[in-house]
Parts: structure tokens; C-alpha cells; sequence
């Protein structure tokens, strides 16, 4: 009998393991310290509240509050600073282990931010004692539910609505009496207690609209100064707020000042307005009887309602102001008294009002239908970001042909030449290892980083940091928004890091030196929020991963005071090789002001005259002017403080025509280009997009949803007296910087990396008389 070659099952086991010996084993270091190797002292489950009364988002800095601030038996420095001595610890979107830092004064229980990286995600409260830590709590954030009921997790494509006083029917949207697991379609947190709302602007991360009226006047007037500048600050940096002034408006304005003072209300003066204007709003056949409410100014923002007063004398009974980046509906009424509550159509109105902010949307249609994983804008800018020179890629199709190659060497190929050509079937113990070890070979010097060709990344100014981070990159998109209307600056950065060898890093953005030249010098700040970016499922793509990712070690989220504001370190961050991590930041600082800037506008029309001076600091590339649906193609290089002489002689173009890219034809016909979702090739188109994707026409053009990053989309402040400077920096406004734990430096150096830093300006449109 002819000796047979060896089990095919048997070199297919052996390849495998000589694939995986030749795979390279991730850094893993940090705190690797057991959870049962310190004492735990579990508290209630009513002890702790994420979010804002248990509601929150993944992938947005939540609030931790302890319902009891501090325990019997302080830590001295809980003592002494009246502060949570310990940290926080979560996973992020990959699994892995982050410990974060409480935010530097933080009290009254809110004892710091979380990023929740999943539903449901692992929480655990650590608190240093005597030089040891003990865990104070071990849970897990609440899952996705009902919101009426209790904690939930919101869903991103779910409306979510903080009620300071009667939500005005808002919670009942999507309720059904008569079927029972039909719930509410809004999201509705209701405020009774001031002690639930954050201290820092952050806690309001993922929030889509405040409502404020007569019955939260008393947890108006009982929130801290600095609860009241959260707000605030959250408002300015483009929330949104609807506001009811009626009768009572002379008990909130006592309050709240400081809301009636970011109004354009000069007097809370009360009228006596005729409901004709809103039962015509809605078309209405049951009417309201008369009511009173304060004054509006008639010629700022934009009008909503016009009606008369009971005195036959034209007014404004509802108006949308811009403030900073947000904007605030006011409603010259008490919608929650009962001649209102009895109204039908009351819902309806505040719906109306609000727009499509509290138009409810189905989860199941994001990515039905596409050919790409997620369903929101900030995936295609998380697949863009994630594009390297220096990493070599091969198609589907070609590693398939590997395989198939592979298979056909190892099995039928084989065993003709061996058994039948050679006849001497023992050679086959020598040909599999060749073949296994050569096609390695081959792949692995295929796999080699491609330095050459990611040599022209190198941004001016940037230096090589040793060998381990020759071979690492990041990629970024950063923002700067700049009111100089308001005085109100902030910063959004997203970096994406790759690594080709195993590296553990600390990364930290430095804004101090570079928006130096743009900040007020006697104000605070920049305060600056470093978190980890991105997480699996419709919104970015990708698979949840079921347990924690204990390969990697725990790296940490540190914000420390640096003079008047605040900056965030990201240490023991491991990187596996040839994988990359995403990063993001929000940074809020006071801009300078600069007077006597502006533009002009011809009166009657939406065209702009006059001269233009660049008001910054710093010369603006491709930049525009846009003005409603008008943009200003400025030259290509704007020189800082340098001006144009007029505005007329500039190229004009329709907005929404230049940013579908759409063109005439021939016989009046028009041709739009179509949005591919599946491109990531152009990080400038993306990322315009997303800077005003309403404008665009939203998911209508795009066919992605915008609720991950909404807040970056300026269309809506587009007004009247407003036009906005967009275009890029040569030098990037916020400074990432790495440092390798390896080389046991100390010093933060630059990185290579593709950086596309946009720069928006909102400047006030004067009008005049042509001469």
C-alpha cells in the first residue's frame, strides 16, 4: 500500500500557528490591579444618579452625582476641599478600561464626567483612602427603556427635552392609551430638584432643547451660580431653549436674570395680547380668550407670531433670538395655564415652534437601504479620519486570492507533485512549512509601513520623537468658532492616531499658546475636555463588543487646573499595532473683542457692499463669506488684519448650489452632484458638510442623519444680521501633542499627520444707505 501524506486538517492547524507566532503582541500596561483585590462597600442603588436624573447618551460626557456628597469619615483632602477624593471607571467604545479624574472643583455631589463608551456600560466609583482605594460603587449605567419610567439610555436618533417646569405635553408625544407598548417618542427629563442639573456645561451633552415657564421658577431661583453659567455657557455654544413669558415673566426674570439679560428684552414691561395671531398659527377653530405676556422687541431676531394687542397695536407674540451658537424661542404667553391646557391644539404648537427638534424619528431606517454601516454624518468623518498614507491596504478581492492560493498549494497542488510527479509522499512535511513560512514572508514585507509615500504629510514645524513614534500618525479635523457679536468662543478637535508598532502613549491638546493671540486676556479659560471618540453601532458602525476588552490596559482621562481654565492629559493610552484610536475635544474660551467689525448690507436686498477686513489674527485660506444663501469667494490667501476693498467685486455664488455642487445646464435645467457616504477621499468635503448640513438640505441630500456632532452645523445662524467668515489655518488652533511612555521622557513633541483646521467667525451685518 503507497504511503499517504500527511492530514491535510492537520497542516492547516500547523499553518494557523505559525501565523499567530508570527503576530506581534500589543502593549499591555497601566493599572492592572484586580477589582477584588480592593475592598468593596456597595451602596444603594439609589445612591448614585448618571446623567440628569438617570438619563443620558453614550459617547457624551455624562454626570456622576452622588445623592449623599460625602460619607461619614472624610478623606482629608475631602475635608479640607469639600471635593470627591477618588476617580471614576468606565469603558469606552472599545471595550477597553478608562479611569477618569473628577473635574477640578467640583462639589455638591457631582463628583465628575464619564464618557460611556456602550449601553449599559460598566460604572465604578473608586475612593482614595489613607494612601489605599476602596470601591464605593460597582454598577452599570442604566439600559434603553422608556423614558417616563425612570433611568434610561437615550437613543441618539430620540429627541431629548429638559423640562424646567411643565413640559407642555411634550412627554406624551408618541404615548398610546390603548396600546401598551407604545411609548413616548420624546425623551422628557423633568427638573423639581435644582441639585439635578450639572455644574458644567458638558452635563448638558446630548441634550436637544431646555423648556423653561412659570412652574420652574422656584428651581430657577434655587440654582447655584455656577449651575446658572452652565446653562448659559451650554446655550451660547449652540443649545436651544424655549422660553414662555407670559404673566408670570416678572416671577422668572427675578429667578433668573441672568436669562432675561442674554434677551433682547430691555424692560419686562406686560401686554395684553389679541389670540387671533395664534388660533390663525394653527388654523385653529376653537378659540382662546385673551392674554397677557411681556413685551417683544419688534425689530431683532426673527419673528414667529405677529399679532395685535387688545389695543388694535401691531407686536410680536413669538420670536427666535440667536445668542452665541444657540438660539432661544420666546412666547409671549403662559402656555401651561389652563385656558392653554384646555386648548387642543396646544402640542401642536409647541411643535410648530420648535421645528423639527421634537419630530420624532424612526431608529429603524438609519441604515436600511445603504451600503455603509452607519447611518449618521459623523461616521463617514470617523472613516475619513482613519485614512493613512503609511498603512499599506489591500482589497477584499486580493486577499481572497491569497486564500484561495494558499489552499490550492497546501492541498491539490501538493499532493499531484509530491505523490504523483515525485512519488515520495515524505516530502510533503517539507514542502508545507516552505510554503507557509515563504507566503508569511511575503505578506509581512507587504505589510511594512509605507514611509515614503507618507513623507509628504510632515507639517511644517513638526520633528520626529524617536523611533517608536516615527511610525505614528494622526489624523485631524478641528473647529474654532469665534462670535464677536456675543463674545462667546469654542472648539471642537476629533484626532485619529495610528500606530504600526505597539506604542503606549500620553497625548494632550494644548491650546494655551496658540489661541493666545485670540483670547481675552481677564476672562477665563481655555477650558478644554479631552474624551475618548466614537462608539459601535448605527451612528459610527461597527459591532458592540460584549465584554470588557481586558487585553489592553486601563489608560486615563486627567483634567487639571492650568491658570483660569482647565486641560485634559489622555495617559497610558495603548495602541495595538497597525490599529488606530480616535480622540475628541471641546474647548470653550472669551474671545477678543474687535471693534468697529463688520459688514455692510444694501438695504432691501441680501447682498453685501463695502470694504471687508480680516479680523483675526491669522491668515484664512479659501475662505468665504456667507450671508444667507449668499457666499463671497474671498481670495485664496487673506493675509491676517489685511482687507478687501469691497465685496462687490468678489465672486458671488448661491450656498446651497456650491455646497451640493450643483450647476446649470442647458435649456434652464439644473444637475446636483450626489452625496456618497462610501467616500472618505475628502476630508474638506466632509467636514463642510457637517458645518452646515441643514442648509444643504440635510438628510434629504446626504441620506445620513447629523445627531452625533448637530452642534456643529451653524445653518440656523444664518440670520438677518449675521454672516458668517468660514476658512482654514495653516497652522492648526488647538496643538496635539504625544509623548511615549517608552522613552520615559517628559516632554510632549508634535506628530506627523494630515490636520484640516477650519475657522468660523460671526460677524454683525450693519445696514445703510447707498451714497
Amino acid at each position: 500500500m503507497t504511503e499517504s501524506s500527511p492530514v491535510p486538517l492537520f497542516r492547516c492547524v500547523l499553518f494557523v500557528a505559525v501565523l499567530l507566532g508570527l503576530s506581534e503582541s500589543p502593549v499591555v500596561s497601566g493599572d492592572q490591579s484586580s477589582a477584588a483585590e480592593r475592598p468593596v462597600v456597595q451602596q444603594p442603588a439609589d445612591a448614585v444618579v448618571v446623567g440628569i436624573n438617570g438619563h443620558y447618551r453614550v459617547g457624551h460626557p455624562t454626570m456622576i452625582r452622588l445623592v449623599e456628597p460625602l460619607e461619614s469619615n472624610p478623606s482629608a483632602a475631602e475635608a479640607s476641599n469639600h471635593v470627591f477624593d477618588g476617580y471614576l471607571e468606565s469603558t469606552d467604545g472599545d471595550g477597553v478600561r478608562v479611569r477618569y479624574d473628577p473635574i477640578p472643583d467640583s462639589t455638591g455631589g457631582q463628583i465628575g464626567y464619564v464618557v460611556p463608551g456602550s449601553e449599559a456600560a460598566p460604572l465604578k466609583i473608586v475612593r482614595r483612602e489613607d494612601g489605599t482605594t476602596r470601591d464605593l460603587v460597582n454598577m452599570r449605567f442604566p439600559t434603553a427603556g422608556d423614558p417616563t419610567l425612570g433611568p434610561t439610555m437615550i437613543p441618539s436618533v430620540m429627541p431629548w427635552v429638559i423640562a424646567i417646569g411643565d413640559p407642555l405635553g411634550v412627554d406624551r408625544i408618541g404615548v398610546s392609551n390603548v396600546l401598551v407598548d407604545k411609548t413616548a417618542s420624546i425623551a422628557v427629563t423633568k427638573i423639581t430638584d435644582a441639585q439635578s442639573l450639572p455644574l458644567n456645561n458638558l452635563g448638558y451633552g446630548g441634550v436637544d432643547l431646555v423648556m423653561i415657564n412659570a412652574p420652574g421658577a422656584d428651581v430657577l431661583a434655587s440654582m447655584t451660580i455656577t449651575q446658572q453659567d452652565a446653562l448659559a455657557t451650554w446655550l451660547r455654544h449652540g443649545g436651544k431653549m424655549m422660553v414662555c413669558l407670559g404673566e408670570s415673566a416678572g416671577q422668572i426674570a427675578q429667578a433668573a436674570p441672568w436669562l432675561i439679560e442674554m434677551l433682547p428684552i430691555e424692560e419686562v414691561a406686560i401686554e395684553r395680547y389679541d389670540p387671533a395671531a395664534f388660533e390663525m398659527f394653527m388654523s385653529s377653530q376653537n378659540p382662546l380668550s385673551d392674554f397677557r405676556g411681556v413685551k417683544l422687541p419688534r425689530r431683532v431676531g426673527r419673528a414667529l407670531i405677529s399679532g395685535r394687542t387688545t389695543r388694535r397695536i401691531t407686536a410680536v407674540q413669538a420670536a427666535e433670538y440667536v445668542v452665541g451658537f444657540g438660539h432661544v424661542a420666546v412666547v409671549a404667553a403662559d402656555l401651561d395655564r389652563p385656558e392653554f391646557a384646555e386648548w387642543p391644539e396646544r402640542l401642536e404648537f409647541v411643535t410648530q415652534l420648535a421645528g423639527e427638534m421634537l419630530t420624532p424619528q424612526s431608529e429603524n431606517r438609519d441604515v436600511r437601504d445603504r451600503s455603509t454601516t452607519f447611518g449618521d454624518l459623523a461616521g463617514q468623518m470617523r472613516g475619513t479620519l482613519d485614512q493613512f498614507p503609511i498603512k499599506t491596504s489591500f482589497s477584499f478581492s486580493f486577499l481572497s486570492v491569497i486564500v484561495m492560493l494558499l489552499i490550492a498549494a497546501i492541498g491539490p497542488l501538493d499532493y499531484l507533485l509530491i505523490n504523483r510527479v515525485f512519488g515520495k509522499p515524505l516530502l510533503g512535511w517539507l514542502s508545507f512549512p516552505i510554503i507557509a513560512i515563504a507566503l508569511s514572508a511575503v505578506l509581512v514585507t507587504q505589510a511594512a509601513p509605507n514611509v515614503a509615500k507618507s513623507a509628504s504629510e510632515k507639517v511644517p514645524g513638526e520633528n520626529s520623537v524617536g523611533n517608536t513614534l516615527e511610525l505614528l500618525r494622526a489624523n485631524q479635523f478641528q473647529v474654532t468658532d469665534i462670535d464677536l457679536i456675543d463674545g462667546v468662543g469654542r472648539g471642537f478637535a476629533w484626532c485619529t492616531v495610528y500606530s504600526h508598532e505597539p506604542v503606549e502613549v500620553d497625548l494632550r491638546y494644548s491650546t494655551f499658546e496658540a489661541m493666545e493671540p485670540i483670547r481675552q486676556a481677564d476672562a477665563n479659560g481655555p477650558t478644554t475636555f479631552v474624551f475618548p471618540m466614537g462608539y459601535p453601532g448605527k451612528v459610527f458602525g461597527g459591532i458592540e463588543m460584549a465584554n470588557e476588552n481586558s487585553v489592553f490596559g486601563q489608560y486615563e482621562v486627567t483634567p487639571k487646573s492650568l491658570g483660569r481654565g482647565m486641560e485634559t492629559s489622555v495617559q497610558q493610552l495603548t495602541i495595538a499595532p497597525r490599529s488606530s484610536k480616535s480622540l475628541a475635544a471641546r474647548v470653550s474660551f472669551t474671545p477678543k473683542t474687535v471693534p468697529d467689525i463688520g459688514v455692510t448690507r444694501r438695504p432691501g436686498s441680501e447682498l453685501l457692499r463695502g470694504e471687508f477686513v480680516n479680523p483675526l489674527p491669522y491668515d484664512i485660506l479659501d475662505g468665504v463669506l456667507v450671508y444667507g444663501n449668499w457666499v463671497y469667494l474671498l481670495p485664496t490667501r487673506v493675509p491676517a488684519g489685511a482687507s478687501v476693498p469691497q465685496l462687490n467685486d468678489l465672486r458671488q455664488k448661491n450656498f446651497r448650489w456650491r455646497l451640493t455642487r450643483q450647476h446649470s445646464l442647458e435649456k434652464n435645467e439644473t444637475e446636483t452632484t450626489p452625496w456618497s457616504p462610501s467616500d472618505f477621499t475628502d476630508s474638506k468635503r466632509v467636514a463642510e458638510m457637517m458645518m452646515f448640513h441643514r442648509a444643504a438640505g440635510g438628510e434629504l441630500y446626504t441620506g445620513l442623519r447629523h445627531d452625533a456632532l448637530g452642534d456643529l452645523d451653524l445653518s440656523d445662524v444664518l440670520v438677518e444680521d449675521r454672516c458668517i467668515l468660514v476658512g482654514r489655518t495653516e497652522v492648526p488652533l488647538f496643538d496635539l501633542q504625544v509623548r511615549d511612555r517608552g522613552d520615559q521622557s517628559e516632554t510632549f513633541d508634535r506628530h506627523e499627520g494630515d490636520v484640516l483646521s477650519v475657522v468660523r467667525v460671526i460677524l454683525p451685518v450693519r445696514t445703510t444707505r447707498l451714497n
